[in-house]
């Protein structure tokens, strides 16, 4: 049987004349494309597991309080601890008893040292009020008096261990009540010059202050008055409890009707007027004490509700700012018997008679947790670093407990809704991250970035994308191909340009060009647009013979273009004057009441706009390119003018590639950080004025990571920033891509 010839066709998968090295070097050209491929891919995914591994601890919740260990501290029925505090280190506590103070190891329970100085002979500590952040004790004493104490904590590293001395150091006796009775309840600032202020309840249901004011003296120091004023009378019912704020100006005080007064007690020599009457509960007070910043009052009553109060002027407030409800918290069951405010944020513990000690979050209105105690909490200490707290309790014990909340102030709400900040008048989008004290208190709020990052992208798309998409019509459509061949490769080569340069040419060099020129810049548009329709008009209407004489259509309209943007620039100013009386930007604060900032987005319109214009015009050039020339033909040979032919036949046909142009523009918008960064005031205010600036989410990014603690909140959050721009760039992208497809379909069928 004949055998069918072998033609060769099948021995060999490459084309004839193809070198084994040439396969060879072919395969390995695959395999590095596609390692290469493989490795970016890995790359972003790993990029993208890191952002969102730094960003999800925001929403984890705090760890359940543990306790480390509890000690019996009462000795006797009469010692039982008033108070508790801890050193930063939480190795050393001191202990408030009625006879003195003792100071411990945390760790043990062995006493360290014990102070019965003699301004504790004779008589005995009734009641105490631990100051939270400057170390200070006031001591209600049996007699009438306060004593002041301090008490700090050296710190030494004895071959290489680190070893916590305790000092007490006591300031002085206070005279509050003459007639000598039990001060029961007691508070006492000092607002570290010159001046203290003391409140304190006596047993007899007395509510007295005194102010003390040392004066100046030539030589320093000088001579300290004291001014003491009984203020029960202007009670309606029997006070329960008493606060001084960090300052010594105000005072308030808890009745068992439920109310809370408030004095001003800024002039020490007049007796403090009475400026508010508040009805907090409909239940006793038990317990108040001032949150982080000596703003906002923590309230707690007879039925374990717990609430938060702070100041609101309002239009009609102009001297005095009214306390209102702010917050309500989860309730005990029971009184409230204790609050302890932390000295680094907006937290607060309470206590209850029923034993239980709950952790909330002022701010954010959360209550994380609860801890039973077993009996009832007769004080409560938040440690310095808010990483634990003490608890005194019914049976005589110090419990203490180990806490760990990293990112209390951190909701859905508090990151993307309206919060009520201390200090404003409603509840408010903010971004403000830093400020000048230890008790300021971090605003978070990524709606105004959002809403800065839209507002600059709208800006630089209005400017880009008109420009961009007339420009690639122009140069594919009508255009000579000298000049295309001319401004295609100049429009290019304008994307070569790095963000930083623009920025700077923006913010250093346009932006004072546009505050001078503000007006002329607003002719701009209207100024160009009818000196080109004119000219155009007048350009139809010359006989051919002169128009053959004439240079060509491209350099008459570059010339009409820059002699509308000459007018322009001269009808300004004396448009100004005539209409705004010299003075556009004054008109506009006191007419329009809007601020005119010399960053604004007119700078990012054009200085952002210029680095998005070479993207779009690039691509929706190509893409008209691109069209096939039948269709151009067809339509022309049907009578459609070559106008008629770009926007009915080229345009549509070439939508999806601009479709796509637009997309990555808008993109390249979103994600700039250079040039707004440079180019704007970096204010985070939500107003679309053209006037005002804004920050983007991009540039708080680069402004406020430098200074971000590693792993804080503020840190995670510019973190969780970043995801939120890689989601809306992939949604978009995503979306675009779905629309581009469509419309791909709809017209490859031309």
């Amino acid at each position: 049987m004949a055998q069918p010839k072998d033609t060769g066709a099948e021995k060999s998968e490459t084309p004839p004349g193809i070198t084994p090295a040439a396969r060879t070097m072919d395969r390995l050209g695959r395999w590095v494309i596609a390692v290469g491929g493989v490795g970016v891919i890995l790359v972003v995914l790993g990029i993208l597991a890191f952002v969102l591994r730094e960003a999800y601890p925001l929403f984890l919740s705090p760890a359940p309080a543990t306790i480390v260990n509890s000690h019996t501290v009462d000795r006797s029925q009469d010692q039982r601890p008033l108070a508790a505090g801890a050193d930063p280190y939480r190795e050393v506590a001191y202990l408030v008893r009625p006879e003195g103070i003792d100071f411990i190891r945390l760790a043990t329970g062995e006493t360290i040292r014990r102070e019965r100085d003699d301004v504790f002979q004779e008589r005995r500590v009734v009641s105490v009020y631990p100051s939270p952040t400057d170390g200070y004790l006031g001591l209600g004493m049996s007699d009438g008096y306060i004593a002041v104490a301090r008490v700090n904590y050296r710190v030494t590293y004895p071959e290489g261990r680190r070893f916590v001395t305790p000092e007490l150091d006591i300031q002085g006796n206070v005279a509050l009540d003459r007639k000598g009775e039990p001060v029961t309840r007691v508070a006492y600032r000092n607002d570290g010059e010159r001046r203290s202020t003391a409140a304190g309840i006596t047993a007899s249901g007395r509510l007295l202050m005194a102010g003390m004011m040392r004066k100046r003296g030539l030589l320093g120091g000088g001579k300290l008055e004291t001014f003491t004023y009984d203020l029960t009378a202007e009670l309606d019912g029997r006070p329960t409890s008493v606060l001084v704020d960090g300052n010594g100006r105000h005072i308030l005080a808890g009745t068992d009707r439920g109310e809370v007064y408030c004095w001003d007690v800024t002039d020490l020599k007049a007796p403090p007027p009475l400026v508010q009457r508040i009805r907090a509960s409909d239940r006793a007070i038990t317990a108040l004490a001032f949150v982080l910043g000596d703003v906002s009052v923590v309230v707690g009553d007879s039925g374990g509700h717990v609430s938060t109060w702070f100041p609101v002027r309002g239009p009609d407030s102009s001297v005095f700012a009214s306390f209102r409800k702010i917050h309500a918290f989860r309730s005990h069951r029971t009184a409230v018997s204790a609050i302890a405010p932390s000295a680094r944020d907006k937290q607060f513990l309470t206590g209850s008679a029923g034993g239980r000690v709950m952790l909330h979050h002022m701010t954010s209105a959360q209550t994380f947790f609860s801890v039973a105690i077993g009996s009832i909490v007769t004080g409560l200490t938040f440690a310095p670093k808010a990483d634990g707290f003490l608890c005194l309790d019914g049976d005589g014990r110090l419990n203490h407990y180990r806490l760990s909340n990293p990112h209390p102030e951190v909701t859905f709400k508090t990151l993307f809704g309206k919060v009520w900040y201390e200090g404003y008048a409603e509840p408010e989008f903010v971004w403000q991250s830093t400020g000048g004290t230890d008790e300021f208190e971090p605003k978070l709020s990524i709606i105004p970035l959002a809403y800065g990052t839209a507002k600059g992208t709208f800006y630089a798309m209005f400017f880009a994308l008109p420009l961009a998409v007339l420009a690639a019509i122009y140069t594919s459509e009508f255009a000579h191909p000298r000049v295309r061949n001319v401004v295609k490769p100049t429009v290019e080569l304008m994307a070569s340009l790095p963000s930083v340069i623009l920025g700077f040419l923006g913010g250093l060099w346009l932006a004072p060009l546009l505050d001078r020129q503000v007006v002329g810049v607003l002719l701009l548009l209207p100024t160009v647009a009818l000196t080109i329709i004119s000219a155009s008009w007048i350009w139809s209407r010359l006989p051919g013979r002169l128009k053959n004489r004439l240079p060509g259509p491209e350099v008459f309209y570059v010339l009409v273009s820059l002699l509308g943007i000459w007018l322009a620039l001269v009808l300004g100013p004396w448009m100004e004057g005539a209409l705004w009386g010299g003075n556009f930007q004054r008109w506009l604060a006191d007419s329009a009441d809007t601020r005119y900032d010399q960053r604004n987005c007119l700078v990012v319109g054009f200085a952002m706009g210029f680095a998005v214009i070479p993207i779009i015009y690039t691509i929706c050039e190509d893409a008209l390119t691109s069209v096939p020339s039948h269709l151009r033909a067809g339509s022309l040979a049907l009578g459609a003018t070559p106008w008629q032919t770009a926007v009915r036949v080229v345009l549509p046909t070439a939508s999806p590639g601009i479709f796509s142009a637009t997309m990555i523009g808008f993109g390249r918008a979103v994600g700039e950080t250079m040039i707004v960064l440079m180019a704007t005031g970096n204010t985070p205010i939500m107003d679309w004025s053209i006037f005002n600036g804004m920050r983007t989410m991009s540039a708080n990014i680069a402004v406020e990571i430098p200074e971000a603690p590693h792993e804080g909140t503020l840190y995670r959050i510019l973190f969780l920033t970043g995801v939120l721009l890689a989601a809306v760039t992939f949604v978009v992208n995503t979306l675009a891509e779905i629309v581009r497809q469509r419309l791909r379909e709809r017209y490859s069928r031309i």
